[in-house]
């Protein structure tokens, strides 16, 4: 195996350096409103997002965003090439409806594109100070030849990953339970990431409503764990 199809592994590893663990994405806040403290709930708010939330949009947006480097390495009509990638850059960050989530988006981001960076794959040009997850994942991918589908179900995966981190520190749910709920959501993280990809994104439809409340909430909570 190749050094660089062993570095996918790498990006779904809880040491990437990219401040993941510092958020919950309303998880917190949804948790202490909605009281839910079973491993099926848990379970539960995941399938919720994983069917109905903005990662579905996300997670299309990679496939959008590897194409649109393809062309660019090319060096066809660049700055188009350019414009179009700042343009779902910002369509992205538009589709998160609170500000520490945005902020969130554009930490993480700026944190995997200076790994990158260091990693010898530096971006090709200037972001305007606006950087999105899914832009900086799918960056990364494309820079180390990681396949589509499984540029999909990694980011699927991370994101599962480090909100069952954020269980396990807010309920009494043990780490047993999380790798079990992790295990059980391998196969319908393989559905929605083949399904994800062979769709446009303009025909992607989110309604987690309750999530979305969660996280334009998370500030006012009395105390809180993490910074989102």
């Amino acid at each position: 195996m190749t050094k660089n199809n062993l570095f996918k592994y790498q990006l779904i590893s809880p040491n990437l350096p990219v401040g993941g663990f510092c958020y919950s994405e309303g998880m917190e806040s949804f948790l202490q409103k909605k009281n839910l403290k079973t491993d099926e709930s848990i379970k539960n708010l995941l399938l919720d997002e994983l069917h109905f939330g903005q990662i579905r949009i996300e997670a299309n947006s990679l496939i959008k965003f590897s194409d649109l480097y393809k062309k660019l390495f090319y060096k066809k009509e660049c700055e188009k090439l350019k414009s179009e990638i700042l343009s779902l850059n910002k369509f992205i960050i538009a589709g998160r409806d609170s500000k520490a989530i945005r902020d969130q988006q554009n930490q993480m981001g700026k944190s995997l594109l200076d790994l990158s960076k260091n990693l010898g794959a530096e971006f090709p040009f200037d972001l305007q100070n606006l950087v999105t997850w899914p832009l900086a994942w799918s960056w990364v991918c494309y820079s180390f030849n990681i396949k589509n589908i499984e540029m999909v179900e990694n980011f699927i995966y991370n994101w599962t990953s480090n909100q069952l981190s954020a269980a396990m520190r807010l309920i009494p749910l043990g780490s047993t339970k999380a790798q079990i709920i992790q295990y059980e959501l391998l196969e319908i993280i393989n559905k929605i990431s083949l399904e994800i990809i062979n769709k446009n994104i303009n025909d992607i439809y989110v309604g987690n409503v309750g999530l979305s409340m969660a996280q334009q909430s998370h500030n006012d909570l009395y105390t809180k764990l993490f910074r989102n």
